[in-house]
């Protein structure tokens, strides 16, 4: 049976980790392995302490990846058999990939920040509610145009770019759920996202992203949806919050038209490969955008309930640890769980990755998260 897995921002801060590792009907997992590296060693520990099938972890600088492990089972119980080239579902991470995307096109002078919807799509500009005219890039990157969360219609078309204009042309005859200028997180708006790509270009956003973006970054793992190949185990299998493991297949996972809002995956290596060239955007080194593009990207637009603003697919907020403002973000289909937190002040990030999503794992990799800045301030 088919069914859509709601891709969600579960924000944790580190300075309220909370671990509990006992998780009723999950059974053992397997025993930690005699690593080299002892940032494996690390997450390997803390893989079994919080009982993860599988855990990938980074840690970055803006000169490059100062290290990248992944450890653990891509089958919950079966054998260490993970690797550092293995893929992990990146979930809403996608979302600050999707902006740099645009990022681009407004460089290339198609759009700007302030575009319109009736300029973009003037198909519709006198058919779509009046609350839209108004809205621009800027508000539905910042998920502040008053879009619903997700789409709830019918798809009648078979091809993905289709499929998002079916969305586009359905979202804009919705009444707003929010006043624009208000926060509300907001997955179609990266849908629409990816169809203001396309409707600019005339490509598909998939063979954009990889083109402009991804390979340009020297990312060759990514893709889209689950990870690996029916009927075997040579990529991380998805796990249900019941620890069952999931084959590759489209049921599980939301549906393609999600791909600019959280769909990619690809290895722990290529995710900090991007997260390097953030903090070297960060650092005044931009390559890809215009110093003033890669700046905005970071800049936050609207304030978020209880503390922080969110930025183009980053979530805005002041730590100690890491001498002042970050950039944190979280990504799951409700099979898998990432989390990023980027110290622009330090120059380093510390990036998370497991192949399931309980009830607990926000909290679990809050900790594996908290543990490996420690590790890397401390040196152990």
């Amino acid at each position: 049976m088919k069914r859509i897995i709601l891709l969600i921002l579960l924000f944790v801060a580190i300075s309220s980790t909370s671990c509990k590792k006992d998780i009723a009907g999950a059974g053992d997992n397997q025993p930690p392995a005699n690593y080299n590296s002892a940032l494996a060693t690390l997450l390997d520990s803390l893989r079994n302490a919080h009982n993860l099938p599988a855990l990938a972890g980074a840690i970055v600088a803006d000169t490059g990846v100062i290290g990248a492990e992944a450890v653990g089972c891509r089958r919950y119980g079966g054998p260490a058999n993970v690797t550092v080239n293995d893929q992990f579902h990146l979930g809403s991470n996608t979302k600050a990939i999707t902006a740099v995307l645009l990022g681009i096109l407004v460089d290339s002078t198609l759009l700007g920040w302030d575009s319109t919807l009736p300029s973009i799509f003037p198909e519709y500009a006198e058919t779509m509610r009046t609350e839209y005219r108004s809205i621009t890039l800027r508000d539905i990157l910042s998920h502040s145009a008053g879009f619903v969360r997700d789409p709830s219609l019918t798809l009648t078309t078979q091809t993905v770019r289709d499929q998002r204009a079916e969305v586009v042309a359905w979202a804009l005859k919705q009444p707003p759920a929010n006043a624009r200028g208000q926060y509300l997180y907001s997955n179609l708006g990266y849908i629409i996202a990816g169809a203001i790509a396309e409707k600019l270009t005339n490509r598909p956003y998939e063979d954009l992203l990889m083109e402009r973006v991804l390979k340009p970054l020297g990312i060759t793992t990514a893709g889209f949806g689950p990870m690996g190949t029916v009927g075997l185990d040579d990529q991380p299998l998805q796990h249900t919050p019941q620890y069952v493991p999931l084959q590759p297949e489209a049921a599980a996972d939301n549906p393609p038209i999600y791909n600019s809002a959280g769909r990619l995956h690809m290895s722990i290596g290529d995710w900090g490969r991007y997260i390097q060239w953030v903090l070297a955007c960060e650092a005044g080194h931009p390559t890809l955008l215009r110093p003033e593009t890669a700046h905005t990207l970071t800049t936050g637009v609207v304030p978020m309930p209880g503390e922080g603003s969110y930025a183009f697919g980053w979530v805005i907020v002041d730590r100690q640890w890491a001498g002042g403002r970050t950039l944190t973000h979280t990504g799951s289909n409700g099979l898998n769980f990432a989390v990023a937190w980027l110290a622009p002040n330090r120059r380093f990030a510390v990036l998370a990755e497991t192949n399931i999503c309980t009830s607990t794992t926000p909290g679990s990799m809050d900790a594996v998260i908290s543990r490996m800045i420690l590790f890397h301030l401390n040196g152990h």
